[in-house]
C-alpha cells in the first residue's frame, strides 16, 4: 500500500533564510592552527553533487554509488552539506578510476563530482565532461580546428577524435567537452564560414539518459519543469475564471426564471396585458410578440407600450358579482340617469324660453296692429 510522504516542515533557520532575515554576523578572530593532518586525510576523496534533488537524496547516494563503482569495501561516504556527499578512498588508483571512468548515474540522472580541494575554484562541481558526437560535417571539413571552433563556446574541448577507433566510418566526429551543468544542453549548432556557407550539425551526448525536454537541463525532469508548471497554473486560473463565469450565468438564469414565475402568478390574479395596437388580450402569460410594435402617426414612428388594465376575472360556473363591482355598477347607472335627467331639464327649459319669446313676439305684433288701427280711425 502506497502511503503519501509527509512534507518535511522547514526549520527556523530555513525560514529565516527564505525571508532573508539573516545578517552577516559578528566577525570573530580564530588563532592559527595546524590543519595539515586534516588536509592529508581528505586528499584521497571526491565530492559528489546531486544535480536533481528530487531524484537524489544524500543518504541514497551514500548507499548507491559504492556498489556502482564496485568499491563497497574500499570507500566510505558521508554527507557534507546540502545535496553533497564526500567519498574517501583507500588508494589513489580507486580515486583516479572514479574520476576518469565517469559519467556516473543514479536512478537514470547524472551526478557531478570533483576531487576535493581545500580551496575550490568557481567551477567546482559546476561542470561535467561529456563525449559528444558531431554529425553533419562534410568530409573535406573534418578537421580538429573546425571541431574546436564549433564546440569551444560550450566549454573547454579536451580531446578530439576525427576517426572512431577500430572503424573506417566517418559518420560522426567525437570530442570531449566540459559542459556547464547550470546551462541548457545544446543539441544543434550551425557552422558558418567566411565564404558565407553554413552547415547545420547535430550533437549527441554519449551516456546521457534523462534531461528536461523543455529547458534541456539536467537539474529537473519534465514533470517539474518551471515553464510547464507556469503553463498549468495559467490553465488552472483560466478554468477557474471560466467556472466563475458559468456560475454567474447560471445564477442570472435562475433569477430570470423566478421573475417569470412571479409575473405569471400575478397575471393569474386578474392582471391583463392589452396591446394598444391590436387590442389582443392575453391572460397569465407574456405577449406573443417579443418586440413592441410601432404605430405611424402623423409621419412619426411612435413605439406603443403595453398597458396594464384591471379586468374582472371570469369565474367557473355561475357568474358572481362582488360587492365592490355591484356598487361601482350602481354608481355608474345613477350617474348616467342624472346626466339624462339634467339634459331633459335643460331641453325643456330651452323650449319654455322659446315659447315665451314667441308669445312676447306675438304680443308685440298685436300692439303694433292696434296702434295702426287707432291712427287710421283718427284720420277718418
Amino acid at each position: 500500500m502506497n502511503r503519501e510522504r509527509k512534507r518535511k516542515e522547514p526549520t527556523l533557520l530555513e525560514e529565516l533564510q527564505e525571508l532573508e532575515l539573516l545578517d552577516e554576523g559578528e566577525m570573530v578572530g580564530i588563532p592559527d592552527l595546524e590543519i595539515e593532518d586534516l588536509i592529508e586525510e581528505n586528499t584521497l576523496s571526491v565530492i559528489v553533487r546531486c544535480l536533481n534533488p528530487h531524484a537524489h537524496k544524500v543518504g541514497g547516494l551514500v548507499k548507491s554509488l559504492p556498489p556502482i563503482w564496485g568499491m563497497e569495501d574500499r570507500v566510505r561516504g558521508r554527507g557534507v552539506g546540502e545535496h553533497r556527499v564526500q567519498f574517501i578512498f583507500n588508494s589513489e588508483s580507486d580515486l583516479q578510476h572514479v574520476l576518469i571512468k565517469g559519467l556516473w548515474f543514479v536512478n537514470g540522472w547524472m551526478v557531478s563530482l570533483d576531487q576535493w580541494s581545500p580551496n575550490p575554484g568557481p567551477d567546482f562541481l559546476q561542470r561535467i565532461t561529456f563525449w559528444i558526437r558531431i554529425r553533419g560535417l562534410p568530409i573535406h571539413m573534418v578537421k580538429k580546428e573546425i571541431v574546436e571552433s564549433l564546440l569551444g563556446p560550450m566549454g573547454k574541448v579536451d580531446l578530439v577524435e576525427l576517426h572512431a577507433k577500430n572503424s573506417n566510418s566517418l559518420e560522426y566526429v567525437r570530442a570531449q567537452v566540459s559542459i556547464n551543468t547550470e546551462e541548457p544542453l545544446q543539441f544543434r549548432r550551425t557552422a558558418r564560414f567566411r565564404s558565407g556557407a553554413t552547415i547545420p550539425t547535430e550533437l549527441e551526448y554519449e551516456k546521457l539518459l534523462k534531461v528536461c525536454y523543455t529547458y534541456k537541463r539536467l537539474t529537473h525532469d519534465q514533470s517539474r519543469c518551471p515553464l510547464q508548471s507556469n503553463t498549468s497554473q495559467e490553465l488552472v486560473k483560466g478554468g477557474q475564471a471560466k467556472s466563475k463565469e458559468q456560475n454567474l450565468r447560471h445564477k442570472l438564469l435562475e433569477k430570470e426564471l423566478k421573475a417569470k414565475e412571479v409575473l405569471q402568478k400575478s397575471s393569474g390574479k386578474g392582471v391583463v396585458i392589452r396591446s394598444s395596437q391590436t387590442g389582443e388580450i392575453q391572460r397569465g402569460g407574456r405577449n406573443k410578440s417579443s418586440e413592441n410594435r410601432e404605430d405611424k402617426r402623423k409621419g412619426k414612428r411612435v413605439a406603443s407600450s403595453p398597458q396594464m388594465v384591471w379586468k374582472q376575472k371570469d369565474g367557473r360556473g355561475a357568474t358572481k358579482t362582488s360587492r365592490s363591482t355591484g356598487e361601482s355598477t350602481a354608481n355608474q347607472i345613477s350617474s348616467r340617469e342624472k346626466n339624462e335627467q339634467r339634459s331633459i331639464m335643460e331641453k325643456s327649459k330651452g323650449s319654455r324660453d322659446l315659447a315665451e319669446l314667441k308669445e312676447a313676439g306675438s304680443a308685440f305684433k298685436r300692439l303694433g296692429s292696434s296702434e295702426k288701427s287707432g291712427s287710421g280711425g283718427s284720420r277718418g
